[in-house]
């Protein structure tokens, strides 16, 4: 495969959801650039049923188009048919938004496109202690290159990894640059009272609800009534952003069904103090004050922000759930065993105590600041790889 004498690269990233889209300055990039033609595909999501996959598609689409993407529908239900990628868009390299096979339509799935140039980020700033889940999915092992968060996750890939990190660059993660770049930039469109008065808290709860889930993030069920009073106890002080893994509502509707879940979704909804934030969060954590979560990810995006943050525990042991980035993660996080330590840190946050605010800054400037922008980082990899012909496939 030569790319190196192309007038124009064809790439095309298979989006799913817009939460896990961890391109946008790599897209923009190549939007500015003489080589590239960025190209933006909504895949079906599939594990959740028809209606869902259209609704996820129809969302996701807006999302890219409000961004001014070139951004096309991999499904039209209209005549219910499906993109012919190798046909219609003919890419020379594919970009994944998400590893895992079964999650969207097998059309798109990597093992259709063995001659095609293939790249993966990950959706998640890698935290967890579920390494195959991590580093040795089908994908994670065939994919042309894997671009890493830090040092650290590259070790990580090559202990747990089949071919032991052989496609690993180490880039840094793009998925952070709006939060260190864009921190003047917000706008606060999501949260429904304009008062500065009010302090901003987000609750971001993870969707790993379930007996069947393998890694158990979740504090959910322990704390979703709690979570209600406390928005209501704080009404005159404290506006709130319900802010659920996109997965969450699915899986609420398995354990309470679709009433009471919908109930649920809309009572954060009708409260005046109070919104429900699914989608894009950028602007959402630009502007807010502080957010409690049992998140993955978020253990260190939101760290970028240097804003006090709240991890809920669930009784299991940390060291079972995080791996050693997480672990340094979380000890900059302020822990809640119960509903009282989650009130405790609501009243900090109202009164402006932070004693974390210290040491926080350093992990930041000296463990979690990429060298250069990620971004460009990766584009650099690829045009690099592209003019010295490492195109090889694992």
């Amino acid at each position: 495969m030569n790319l190196r004498n192309k007038k124009k690269i064809r790439c095309v990233f298979f989006a799913t959801f817009e939460e896990t889209w961890k391109y946008d300055g790599v897209y923009r990039l190549m939007e500015k650039s003489t080589r590239f033609e960025p190209i933006v595909l909504i895949c079906p999501i599939v594990n959740y049923g028809y209606d869902n996959m259209v609704k996820r598609m129809i969302q996701c689409y807006r999302f890219f188009e409000k961004k001014g993407y070139k951004v096309y529908p991999a499904y039209n239900t209209e005549n219910k048919t499906y993109v012919d990628v190798h046909v219609e868009l003919r890419p020379d390299i594919i970009f994944y938004t998400n590893p895992y096979k079964g999650l969207i339509d097998n059309r798109y799935y990597i093992t259709n496109f063995k001659e095609i140039l293939t790249v993966y980020v990950p959706y998640f700033f890698n935290d967890t202690a579920d390494n195959v889940l991590a580093y040795n999915e089908f994908l994670h092992n065939v994919v042309w290159r894997r671009y890493l968060e830090t040092d650290i996750h590259k070790s990580m890939a090559t202990d747990y990894s089949r071919n032991h990190g052989r496609n690993v660059v180490v880039t840094g993660y793009p998925g952070i640059e709006c939060f260190i770049y864009n921190q003047t930039i917000c706008k606060g469109t999501d949260w429904k009272v304009k008062d500065n008065k009010l302090k901003r808290i987000i609750w971001a709860p993870h969707h790993s609800v379930l007996d069947s889930d393998t890694y158990k993030y979740a504090s959910f069920m322990l704390y979703y009534d709690t979570m209600i009073e406390l928005a209501r106890k704080y009404r005159d002080k404290v506006q709130f952003a319900f802010k659920p893994h996109p997965v969450l509502r699915n899986k609420l509707n398995e354990i309470w069904g679709q009433k009471k879940t919908d109930r649920y979704y809309e009572e954060w909804s009708n409260m005046p103090n109070a919104v429900v934030v699914e989608g894009d969060y950028v602007d959402l954590f630009l502007s807010s004050d502080a957010m409690i979560h049992d998140s993955g990810s978020f253990i260190a995006e939101y760290l970028y922000l240097n804003k006090p943050v709240l991890r809920t525990l669930n009784g299991i042991d940390l060291n079972t759930l995080h791996n050693k980035f997480g672990l340094s993660c979380l000890d900059y996080h302020y822990m809640a065993r119960n509903a009282d330590d989650i009130e405790s840190f609501i009243q900090d946050v109202i009164s402006g105590e932070d004693s974390m605010k210290e040491k926080r800054t350093k992990f930041i400037s000296e463990v979690l600041m990429p060298k250069g922008s990620p971004s460009q980082n990766i584009v650099n990899d690829i045009l690099d790889s592209i003019d010295n012909q490492i195109l090889y496939r694992i």
